[in-house]
């Protein structure tokens, strides 16, 4: 991450995050928004999506632009806008760089451009602590087996001669699960090289691989059916970051363990230090999807954004839909939203240093 972006803001909004985190009270409660100014009464609001359409971010930003219209005010029209390439960086950068700041465009976050900007990309213009954050969600995902195995539980993967994990590259978003592996010190081969996470599921079941990880949506659509024919083994999630910063069972998942919970049943204690520290940056990096406005942009448009996701999260329908569409994760709102993001955010360069020697030692991957 390049440090040398580090300002009064940045260590302003931490201080406010750790305060909430400890339940203290700072002036007005944190995500206690004005009402209604009317701001984009009329207006277009466009969510820039560094994607093109059809991916897993693009779906929730069109959701977004499909139901938070009524909540903004009236004659409101919200608009998905793709700027597809480099993974999502040149999109980041065209907001960063040639967006205006008059609150009329937010840009939508997810792993693909979290991933260059925590390891310092060259080609990465943008910092996500420059900017103010309007609302988030996090979304986990589940490591699984092959029956093949002949495990049932979790530690029984300790047991297995040879374990073969399938994987896009490196900074993936599937590189949640290799530091889950290197948290639990897991034992295992890795091959890289798929086009997504639907080949490597594919790659287990024909039998080039027999370890994987899905995100929630893949998971329940087209995993659970392998479970229930006996070809699957679900064994751990890797846990949600909640509004504390706190690492909690996936509400999608509430009987399955998280991987904090597997590695405090191996060890006898919690997981924590350097390498725990390096799993909650990869995993808020990779599992939260979030609108971020400019900081510049006009007081009543941050305002009004945040405000309409506070009302829309107290709308039963829109909740309801919201669980259909998304599953049952819950909506950040404002500093909140920045929490469930800090542990990537501020990640210390002890952290960075323990996954660049990680993956250069297991993978010989460069990050």
């Amino acid at each position: 991450m390049n440090n040398a972006r580090h300002h009064t803001s940045r260590f302003a909004r931490h201080t406010l995050s750790l305060a909430v985190a400890a339940g203290l009270t700072v002036g007005v409660a944190a995500n206690s928004h004005a009402e209604l100014s009317g701001f984009y009464e009329g207006e277009t609001l466009e969510i820039l999506t560094p994607w093109a359409p059809g991916g897993g971010a693009d779906t929730w930003g069109r959701y977004i632009a499909g139901t938070i219209g009524p909540f903004l005010g009236d004659d409101v029209s919200v608009q998905v806008v793709n700027r597809p390439g480099a993974g999502g960086v040149q999109g980041t950068n065209e907001f960063e760089l040639r967006t205006a700041s008059d609150g009329m465009t937010v840009m939508l976050q997810s792993a693909g451009q979290v991933f260059p900007f925590m390891y310092g990309s060259s080609a990465v213009r943008y910092d996500f602590r420059d900017y103010e954050p309007i609302v988030a969600m996090a979304q986990g995902g589940v490591i699984y087996a092959s029956a093949d195995l002949g495990i049932d539980e979790p530690l029984e993967l300790w047991d297995v001669d040879e374990l073969i994990y399938g994987e896009v590259s490196p900074q993936a978003i599937g590189s949640m699960a290799l530091a889950a592996f290197a948290l639990l010190d897991l034992p295992h081969d890795a091959i890289f090289g798929y086009e997504s996470r639907g080949p490597t599921r594919l790659a287990l079941e024909q039998g080039e691989t027999n370890l994987d990880f899905q995100t929630t949506s893949a998971y329940t659509s087209n995993v659970e059916p392998l479970v229930e024919e006996g070809t699957a083994v679900p064994l751990f999630s890797l846990g949600i970051i909640d509004t504390d910063g706190e690492l909690v069972r996936d509400p999608a998942f509430p009987d399955m363990p998280t991987v904090a919970e597997v590695y405090e049943e191996r060890h006898g204690e919690a997981p924590s230090g350097v390498a725990w520290d390096a799993y909650r940056a990869v995993l808020s990096a990779g599992s939260i999807k979030m609108l971020w406005a400019k900081a510049d942009a006009p007081e009543d448009s941050i305002n009004d954004l945040r405000y309409a996701f506070e009302q829309a999260r107290q709308d039963e329908d829109f909740i309801a839909d919201s669980e259909a569409a998304n599953g049952p994760y819950e909506w950040l709102v404002g500093d909140d939203a920045y929490t469930a993001m800090s542990a990537t955010l501020e990640i210390s360069d002890e952290a960075l240093d323990y996954l660049r020697d990680t993956f250069k030692e297991r993978y010989d991957a460069d990050l």
